[in-house]
Formats: C-alpha cells, sequence, structure tokens
C-alpha cells in the first residue's frame, strides 16, 4: 500500500503529483548493512599487552573493516585509514599519514574498492623505525584510529581538496596510551 505521508520530492520538486503513489522501502541496517571495525597496534614484543614501543624500531600497524549484508556487495568507494597520536607532556601532536615516507602513506588508502569484489578489508604498514618521536626520559601519546569510505571523487587528495568526495562512512576507535622510548 502506498504511503500517503511521503516527504516532498527531491527528485520531483515542481511536480506534486511525484510521490502520491510510492511506497517507501525499508532497508533494516541490522539486515542489510553490518559492519565492524578494527585497529591495532603490533610490535614485536613478546608481550602482547607491553605499550612501550622503542623508536628505533619498526612496528605495525593492522586495519581490518569486515562488512555483512547484502547491500554492502552493491557499494564501492575510497577507503582511507590514519593513526593520530597526540602528546601527553612534551612532544608534537600528529597525524600517521603525516609522518611516513610515501609508499607506507599510499598503503594507508584503499581507492577503487568495491564490495561485490571483497567485504573483508586487512591492511596492515610497517611503520619504518625513527617515525613516532621520543623526548628524552620518552613521550607518552595518547592515540587513536579513524577511517573513512568515501564515494564519487578523488581517492587521494589534499585535506583542502573539493574533490574528497562523498562521505558514505566514516569512524574512529581509541587505542589507549602508548610510550615510545
Amino acid at each position: 500500500m502506498a504511503d500517503k505521508k511521503a516527504p516532498p520530492s527531491k527528485c520531483w520538486p515542481n511536480d506534486p503529483d511525484a510521490l502520491d503513489g510510492f511506497t517507501e522501502l525499508f532497508l533494516p541496517s541490522e539486515t542489510y548493512l553490518k559492519a565492524y571495525w578494527d585497529c591495532d597496534i603490533l610490535d614485536d614484543d613478546k608481550n602482547k599487552l607491553d605499550k612501550i614501543i622503542e623508536s628505533n624500531e619498526a612496528f605495525q600497524v593492522r586495519f581490518r573493516v569486515e562488512l555483512k549484508g547484502r547491500l554492502w556487495k552493491c557499494i564501492c568507494g575510497h577507503w582511507c585509514f590514519d593513526v593520530c597520536f597526540t602528546a601527553i607532556g612534551d612532544g608534537p601532536d600528529f597525524n600517521l599519514s603525516d609522518r611516513v615516507p610515501q609508499a607506507v602513506k599510499d598503503q594507508l588508502y584503499l581507492c577503487d574498492w568495491k564490495g561485490c569484489d571483497n567485504t573483508c578489508i586487512d591492511i596492515t604498514v610497517t611503520v619504518p623505525a625513527g617515525t613516532i618521536p621520543a623526548e628524552c626520559c620518552g613521550t607518552l601519546y595518547e592515540v587513536g584510529a579513524k577511517f573513512e569510505l568515501r564515494c564519487c571523487g578523488d581517492c587521494k587528495c589534499d585535506r583542502d581538496s573539493d574533490k574528497r568526495g562523498h562521505l558514505a562512512v566514516a569512524g574512529f576507535e581509541p587505542e589507549g596510551q602508548y610510550m615510545f622510548v
């Protein structure tokens, strides 16, 4: 049965008859669009709970996204991942993408992703030794990971660019405090 209380049409704003017979399609997100996301900072220490990383050693950051539901198969776009570091005490604040070499920065993007090809995203980047600054007696950082899925624009663009495209999905995850020595 047609919904007589349909909102005004954005597609046919000047047609008073445009939405008199349309029926709203209910697409419950819990059935058709579920997403799970995780980021981990991986150090080669045997103690996985250790959050002290030597700045003169490389470490890895792993981003994972698991997409469930049949609508993801019909979605495409550009994924962007990053990690933010905020110094507690002395030290600089920065995004990982601003500190790593271009070859590593390029790995933080998943351009031209198509859900019909893959709904499991697993990106692991190796952060070169010396990337994260450590002051004398170490630097403590509050760390958080973030991601975006955008469509209809450039994959890799400047922050001030108007070519970033439409934001479809965004999120973040606090990683907690890490000390770099």
